[in-house]
């Protein structure tokens, strides 16, 4: 055989190699990426009640009110951080905190905040208190709020 025509077959070959295994490595690297941002999320589902207890007994759980600015600023939980869900930020907002650390998380009436647990769990939060019922809950269990 012609020295062109060997170099080409085995380049050839080796190309073929290489690509053929492109996407299983594209594919290893993915899932273990994946695997590295897989973290158990416990979320415990509490009333405005028990939120009120466990923040009298836990004083290190921080409140996070996913609500928008205008609804925080008509009354929230003492201490509460306000981070906006609605706001296109709100991802970035939330990996700023401490996911190794206890949260309750509410909004006005559960749908955002359930919404955001999601984000919580990708963020690889280890550990969040759900209130039920949000401040809905909150105010007709006559609970008291902060402006």
């Amino acid at each position: 055989m012609n020295m062109k025509l060997i170099t080409l077959l085995a380049l050839g070959a080796l190309t073929a190699c290489s690509q053929a295994d492109a996407p299983k490595a594209q594919a290893q690297q993915t899932v273990q990426a994946g695997m590295e941002k897989m973290v158990e999320m416990n979320v415990t589902h509490v009333n405005a009640t028990q939120a009120a207890d466990i923040l009298k007994n836990r004083p290190e759980v921080t409140v996070i009110d996913v609500r928008t600015p205008g609804e925080f600023a008509s009354g929230h939980i003492d201490g509460a951080i306000n981070i906006d869900y609605k706001n296109p930020n709100f991802a970035t907002e939330i990996a700023k905190l401490d996911g190794s650390k206890d949260y309750l998380i509410h909004c006005r009436s559960g749908g955002r905040s359930t919404a955001s647990l999601k984000h919580f769990k990708k963020q690889g939060f280890s550990s969040i208190i759900h209130m039920d019922g949000g401040m809905a809950g909150w105010k007709k269990s006559g609970l008291p709020t902060v402006k």
